[in-house]
């Protein structure tokens, strides 16, 4: 599923691996070895080079057991690595050639060991040696290898404590920097000062290890070829500033976050000790923060606390978001500080004591994104200027949500949900030339459970301890695969993520009842954060497994595993032929679930547009369940579990996760409870194959009451949640996708089709990449399309 390895590098590595003092690995009992001390840790590693000359080629490559910065002359060129199971790690590769010149040059490495799982890094099961931080560098200068080995000096970060994380699945690792302790200069040329010592090569230490320095290693394997195009980057923004008050102040604490929120909790004092600053985006941002520092004597303690919300009192509003750093200044006069990982926000808070009575310095804070690249060349505009502002906030936003992966948000967790990241993919297949991570976010979640499912989130906590997981997600998953399959054509990917699909799609044949339908699937059956109920046997899962389960026959007949496919075809059939169990004639509805046998009256969107998504709905019935679904005199929007995750409100919705949910409060006869942001997706498709098309530029309105509210961003959910959540920004794909009609006919884009249905838009248009080049589709009312394509057209 990978390409070869980039020239010059092979498989097997030059460089050793090294690390700033001995691998902190013990041992849990006679042969088990277990990280010793599994504390956040930061090393430093630096290696002089004296060139002769500007070399015409240096490329280079570096992994890391954790995260890096690689810096030259105290620049920093590349961060890394992508996420990614442990076993299945990627390197990267930058060219160094453009920062080098004649003369004295120093490369520099500040590497981080998180210890324990976080949201987006897992650590290996450590052997007697590797597992406990590790780094391996090298790089071919005109022909001259410079690798990672003793030569290199390093020394431990001692600038930076460990933070012990709030237990909160927004937590995210907080930095705590003290100035005073950090080498100076110590990435640029010159002398290194007398406690930097040689790096300690580690030998790969266990059974079968034959004592080989070089990688590939276990625990790690092989370390597999690059799979981004580029490093992320992106703007820059300040953020407008104002100085609060000054406050008593919270006692003391470790942890800056819950420093500066207490903090702001404390009454006013005007002579207080603590003075409070704030800091405000204008929107959500996403990268790495810089503190700009003026003026603050040594040893002036700032920290700082990120969120999203603030209430009406100005203070911040976390809801479960734990971010932000703190800084100790050493008292040069002007001082900066960059965050190692980035932190998405719209609001930080920064408390200040300044030492023995000290006035309190000037501060200023700026984001510089680390966002995965979006080249120009894909284009959207319409008649309707409210449409054209709603597809540019869905792209902001799911770049926003591309980080090293697709993420759920930039903000509460930073975590490559399963699920979620089917909408930001196919977002990006439409209007961004670059599919590095739109073919990469299906590999890196292929890492099933011995049972074939997939965990809820790849490479993060919840998939370390298999946390909890969600059946569903993984359905959204296959279809992410079929994106693939549709899009690039790639027959060596696809075939390679097919067995994982066959494993998690039989996982589910354990819960057919005699009918062949799905009851009782056990884990946390999510669908959506709208009040759907799914106890007993669901409508929405069922006609999810059809739909996934018909992508996979198509994908397996595709690559010549006729076998495959005849079993998911008739599986699907099965579903087909018993999915009646779910319909309510009398009121024209797909109802939620069913019972022990007895029909549930509630009936969400999501079985109706689940069930036309997949085809499941008779012809002679589609007019009726297209009706129902779009009447938005009869829809109310309602999620137990999200309307009160605001700034006003109590929060309590998180405990139905567990309990359930209530009675519904609302006409389940005559209203249907909506489809959140998410879902819409798959209601948009479900009117695309009921030959209904032309509805979806007047659904994609909906997203309007974001605007009304000042949303620069897609949030969560219509109500409650974060400010920015990727997959909110279906419209951004639908209106190019199904009102202008512009889809692969064949895999990999051997042939366009282009079938408008504009719907009461006078024209559109639209420049979608392809891998053959960029395809442009103009159509207006009266039925006129200019098509301007590198490949055959299919019209309709």
């Amino acid at each position: 599923m990978t390409e070869g390895h980039p020239a010059p590098f092979g498989p097997r590595w030059r460089a050793r691996w090294i690390w700033a003092g001995r691998p902190r690995i013990g041992m849990d009992g006679a042969s088990t070895p277990v990280l010793d001390d599994p504390r956040d840790v930061v090393v430093l590693l630096r290696r002089a080079l004296v060139l002769d000359a500007a070399p015409r080629s240096a490329p280079a490559r570096i992994w890391v057991d954790g995260r890096y910065e690689l810096r030259v002359d105290g620049t920093v060129v590349a961060r890394g690595p992508v996420r990614s199971d442990p076993h299945r790690a990627h390197y990267d590769v930058v060219d160094l050639a453009p920062h080098l010149g004649p003369g004295e040059h120093v490369l520099g490495i500040v590497a981080r060991h998180y210890g324990r799982p976080t949201s987006w890094w897992v650590p290996a099961r450590p052997t007697y040696s590797l597992g406990a931080g590790g780094v391996v560098f090298e790089a071919c200068l005109d022909g001259e290898w410079v690798v990672s080995d003793r030569t290199w000096t390093g020394r431990r970060g001692e600038a930076w404590t460990a933070v012990a994380g709030a237990d909160s699945a927004g937590s995210l690792p907080v930095e705590a920097f003290d100035a005073r302790r950090h080498p100076t200069g110590w990435d640029r040329p010159g002398d290194a000062a007398a406690d930097w010592r040689p790096a300690t090569e580690i030998v790969p230490f266990h059974s079968g290890a034959q004592a080989d320095p070089h990688p590939p290693s276990e625990p790690f394997g092989m370390l597999a070829p690059p799979v981004r195009a580029a490093f992320p980057g992106g703007a820059r923004h300040t953020a407008v500033s104002a100085p609060l008050d000054s406050r008593v102040g919270a006692e003391p604490t470790p942890d800056p976050v819950a420093q500066a929120l207490a903090d702001e909790h404390t009454a006013e004092d005007p002579g207080g000790p603590v003075h409070t600053v704030g800091f405000d985006f204008g929107g959500i941002v996403c990268g790495t923060l810089e503190l700009d520092v003026r003026g603050a004597a040594a040893g002036t303690e700032i920290a700082c606390a990120a969120a999203e919300h603030v209430d009406d009192d100005g203070r911040l509003v976390p809801l479960g978001q734990h971010a932000g750093f703190g800084y100790v200044a050493a008292g040069t006069g002007t001082e900066r500080f960059t965050t190692f990982d980035p932190v998405g926000t719209r609001y930080v808070h920064a408390s200040v004591r300044s030492p023995d009575g000290a006035p309190p310095p000037t501060l200023a804070l700026t984001v510089a994104e680390r966002l995965r690249p979006r080249p120009p060349g894909a284009e959207f505009a319409c008649a309707d200027p409210l449409l054209e502002r709603i597809h540019a906030v869905g792209l902001r936003t799911v770049d926003l949500c591309a980080l090293d992966a697709y993420v759920d948000c930039p903000t509460r967790e930073q975590r490559a949900w399963t699920g979620d990241s089917v909408v930001h993919q196919m977002v990006d297949l439409v209007t961004n030339p670059d599919w590095s991570m739109a073919r990469w976010h299906p590999q890196l979640a292929a890492a099933p459970r011995p049972d074939g499912m997939l965990p809820m989130a790849a490479a993060c906590d919840f998939a370390d301890d298999h946390h909890m997981f969600v059946p569903d997600w993984s359905l959204h998953w296959v279809r992410s695969v079929h994106n693939c399959y549709r899009y690039t054509g790639d027959r060596a990917l696809v075939a390679g993520l097919l067995p994982v699909a066959e494993q998690t799609l039989r996982w589910f044949e354990a819960y057919l009842d005699r009918d062949g339908l799905l009851d009782r699937v056990s884990g946390w059956v999510l669908l959506d954060w709208a009040s759907v109920y799914c106890e007993g046997s669901s409508s929405t899962l069922n006609a999810l497994w059809a739909r996934a389960l018909e992508d996979f026959a198509e994908m397996a007949t595709w690559i010549g595993n006729a076998g495959s496919a005849a079993w998911a075809t008739a599986r699907r059939e099965a579903v087909a032929a018993a999915f009646d169990r779910f319909w309510d004639d009398t009121r024209g509805v797909y109802v939620d679930h069913v019972v022990d046998g007895e029909v549930r009256r509630t009936a969400a969107q999501h079985g109706g547009a689940a069930a036309l998504a997949a085809g499941l709905v008779p012809t002679d019935r589609i007019d009726r369940v297209v009706a129902r679904l779009t009447d938005r005199t009869r829809l109310v929007r309602h999620s137990w579990a999200m309307d009160t995750v605001t700034p006003e409100g109590e929060g309590i919705g998180y405990l139905y996760l567990t309990s359930g949910y209530p009675d519904p409060t609302w006409d389940v006869d005559e209203q249907m409870v909506a489809a959140e942001p998410f879902f819409r997706y798959v209601l948009h498709d479900g009117l695309a194959r009921a030959g209904r098309a032309d509805l979806v530029a007047d659904q994609c309105r909906d997203w309007a009451v974001f605007l009304d509210r000042g949303e620069t961003s897609w949030p969560e959910c219509w109500n409650g949640g974060t400010h920015c959540h990727g997959w909110s920004a279906t419209p951004t794909r639908d209106l190019v996708v199904h009102t202008l009609g512009i889809t692969p006919a064949e895999p990999g884009y051997a042939a366009v089709r282009v079938a408008p249905a504009l719907g009461d838009l006078d024209w559109a248009r639209a420049t979608v990449p392809t891998p053959h080049g960029p395809v442009t589709v103009e159509a207006r009312a009266d039925g006129a399309v200019r098509v301007d394509s590198p490949v055959p057209v299919v019209r309709g």
